[in-house]
């Protein structure tokens, strides 16, 4: 796990929207999916579903994000 995959992670956590958090981060879509994708790979388990058309974190995506915020804020 890479702090830049937390980081894109949590911007589409935080913005609800991979469209969103690729715009905040000066980024493509498909590299920001990419991103999430692979370290939902990595971890084994799905971060994120969407609901009424905007991500939202699993139980397990939740914590990872709290962690993340944590660590990035470190």
């Amino acid at each position: 796990m890479n702090l830049h995959r937390l980081h894109v992670f949590a911007a589409v956590v935080r913005c609800r929207s991979y469209t969103s958090a690729a715009a905040e981060l000066v980024m493509s879509q498909p590299a920001v999916s990419m991103q999430v994708r692979a370290l939902e790979r990595e971890l084994g388990v799905r971060l994120l579903e969407r609901v009424n058309g905007r991500m939202q974190p699993t139980e397990a995506g939740e914590a990872l994000y709290r962690a993340a915020v944590r660590m990035l804020n470190a």
